[in-house]
């Protein structure tokens, strides 16, 4: 990455009016560059939670670290195992943010909205709809199609089969609005 790239996340945070867990983060800064936003994070695999970037998760722990996010913890209950559980919703400091918008925009592909809308219209999906969305996409990516596709998701993401039809929905949408 180059200097000051990790900023970017912070201008997709804030274009999201803040987000509700790493995972999520995880799949709209995926579906985002997918699309042709220009974000430095090239180093994308397929995980547990589907696709999830290293440097994602680092930029995250410097920009909290460097407190220009506000990272909250969400006691979730205990696990199977008895553990605790938590999410974390990350926002930008609020005076930051202007700092943020001004200085490290988030580059439009060619006749796409600016990154705000955007963003701001994944996040209105659960956690669960955008994972299975960003898996498909990687799949895709990765060259499979059809049946096998399909059985490759079902593999994955068969506990999340009840999301499968809501994570069509969205990519149809963004496909339909020649974001995809």
């Amino acid at each position: 990455m180059r200097d000051f790239d990790e900023l970017k996340l912070a201008r997709v945070i804030d274009a999201c009016g803040g987000i509700d867990g790493r995972v999520k983060m995880q799949k709209i800064v995926y579906l985002l560059k997918v699309m042709g936003y220009d974000l430095p994070f090239d180093d994308f695999v397929i995980r547990q939670h589907g696709p999830f970037s290293r440097s994602v998760a680092w930029a995250t722990d410097v920009l909290t670290g460097a407190e220009i996010l506000q990272e909250t913890p969400q006691d979730l209950g205990l696990d199977s195992e008895g553990e605790p559980m938590r999410q974390y919703s990350y926002r930008v400091r609020d005076d930051i943010a202007p700092l943020i918008r001004e200085s490290f925009d988030v580059k439009a592909p060619r006749k796409k909205p600016k990154i705000d809308e955007v963003a701001s219209r994944l996040k209105q999906n659960d956690r669960a709809v955008l994972e299975v969305a960003a898996t498909r996409v990687f799949l895709e990516r990765e060259g499979l199609s059809g049946q096998k596709l399909d059985d490759e998701l079902h593999r994955l993401k068969g506990h999340l089969s009840r999301d499968f039809d809501k994570a069509d929905e969205l990519l149809a949408t963004l496909k339909a609005d020649s974001l995809l």
